[in-house]
């Protein structure tokens, strides 16, 4: 099944620069930027599977039948976890340059490359400093990725689908988590380590047949290509009125606006450097309430809250993993209907009270536990599906959307190469320090700490974030200065500033 569909998307891309049928195409279709932008986030599923392998692995690694010369320690698992977001903050500088002098495809092939090789490490050996070396590796390629693949997705959507293939890239993480828990939990060790591989090998194969973006051919003065690109993209003929306008577009926006990373131009700005701290906060707010170390240790926190036989669970942990993992892409799905509706501030908050009460319930249960009151055993399941729900459906894909609107389309790129590698640094910190913290102070007391961050973005969210949805960027910083406007019969939407 898996070869067939291969065969289909390599019959597809390698109709790149041929129109079978003007009459057919004359209509245009948004097909090919769909099945593209689903081709180019692959590096973002390899990364949603590496950060959910501990998962369904960790008892495997640390008990008396590790695949490793012998078992794990926990200093060990920590460092497995953790060490993928030491390298991926300095590849987020690395593949950000890249990508604007060798084009987004170069760099995003070159992504895939340290992924496999990172997979390739795990089958040969399994002792531990190998296994935290090959974790660094894929840290590297999925750094990049987070840099290149938005990007790309970007320059290649239209603006009718753009927030649509946008969302690609979160939730390609979250199908990555589903997936690694649900091949950990059917099938052994080593064919799960096979199949991870294959992901990022099948991603670099089917991208040597697509093409660049039409942006960076723009840039390279290659604008007949461009057309031919952009006509394949739209299933339109190369010299039809709407490819010569866009590649028109292009051009003008390439001599007027052109990206560059320059923190001293963002710095210069004192009401831009008053949002630059808005939106990391925001974000920040998001690697500290917890979601990202309960995804990685979700076997293991399950296993603890199953220890003792009166509060038994029905499903093993590593099922009560993979519903996790399903909650999250529902989230997520949720997210794509409501983040125009509802409007950032009031969908953020009510996610930030929603994952704030689900770990404070979930601290309360351990530390009844651990005083031996009896509690359920399904509300461990509930307070995490609770959490990992809120976090995809509002504290996950909403501070991205924030940042991006707060900023101009020059600053964009500075901005969101910033945060990420502050925020991939953060992560590194939060899981290496999550066991020591939990032998230290508890499960519960851990729970409370993240939940009292939640609850506390809360206030910020109410009192320092300006809403962005449908607003221009002079209304923002208006906000953000503490000045009042009057209200404009139409205003610009910042994404299109």
């Amino acid at each position: 099944m898996s070869g067939y569909i291969f065969f289909i998307l390599i019959k597809m891309v390698n109709k790149v620069y041929k129109v079978t049928s003007t009459k057919e195409l004359k209509v245009g279709s948004k097909h090919n930027q769909i099945l593209m932008s689903i081709v180019v986030c692959m590096p973002i599923l390899a990364y949603g599977t590496a950060m959910g392998w501990i998962s369904p692995n960790k008892a495997l690694l640390m008990g008396e039948s590790s695949p490793s010369d012998g078992p794990l320690s926990e200093e060990d698992v920590s460092w497995m976890a953790s060490i993928m977001f030491i390298f991926a903050p300095i590849a987020v500088f690395i593949y950000g340059v890249a990508a604007d002098k060798f084009g987004r495809k170069n760099a995003l092939l070159c992504a895939s490359v340290p992924i496999s090789l990172g997979w390739g490490i795990k089958l040969m050996c399994t002792h531990p400093i190998a296994l935290i070396g090959a974790r660094a590796l894929i840290g590297f390629g999925s750094g990049g990725g987070f840099v290149v693949c938005p990007l790309y997705v970007k320059e290649i959507s239209e603006d009718s689908i753009r927030g649509m293939t946008g969302t690609f890239v979160i939730f390609s993480q979250t199908v990555g988590n589903l997936v690694v828990f649900v091949l950990g939990d059917l099938l052994p060790f080593n064919t799960v380590l096979w199949i991870l591989l294959a992901i990022p090998l099948v991603h670099f194969c089917i991208l040597l047949r697509l093409p660049e973006t039409p942006s960076f051919l723009v840039k390279c003065g290659k604008n007949e290509e461009t057309a031919k690109v952009l006509g394949w993209l739209r299933s339109l003929p190369p010299d039809d009125k709407t490819i010569s306008e866009e590649v028109d577009r292009l051009i003008i926006e390439q001599t007027t606006s052109e990206l560059k990373f320059s923190p001293r131009l963002l710095f210069s700005d004192k009401t831009a450097v008053k949002a630059f701290w808005v939106a990391l906060i925001v974000n920040l707010t998001r690697e500290f309430c917890g979601c990202i170390a309960v995804l990685v240790y979700a076997s293991h926190i399950f296993a603890e809250a199953g220890k003792d036989p009166d509060t038994s669970i029905a499903l093993s942990p590593n099922k009560q993993s993979i519903l996790l993992a399903a909650v999250q892409i529902f989230g997520s799905f949720l997210a794509c209907q409501l983040v125009d509706r509802a409007g950032r501030k009031p969908l953020l908050a009510v996610t930030s009270v929603v994952a704030g009460f689900s770990m404070c319930l979930l601290g309360v249960w351990f530390y009844l536990q651990s005083v031996g009151v009896f509690m359920p055993g399904w509300v461990p399941i509930v307070a995490l599906c609770a959490c990992i729900f809120a976090d995809a459906s509002g504290l996950q894909p909403l501070p991205f959307v924030i940042m991006t609107e707060m900023f101009n389309f020059q600053l964009r790129g500075t901005v969101a190469t910033l945060i990420m590698a502050i925020s991939l640094g953060t992560d590194f910190a939060l899981l290496k320090l999550f066991s020591p913290l939990n032998a230290w102070i508890g499960y519960h007391s851990t729970f409370w700490v993240f939940s009292f961050i939640c609850l506390s973005n809360v206030f910020y969210l109410i009192f320092c974030v300006p809403e962005t949805k449908m607003r221009s960027l002079e209304d923002i910083y208006s906000d953000l200065e503490g000045k009042k406007r009057k209200k404009e019969e139409k205003v610009v939407e910042t994404n299109h500033v």
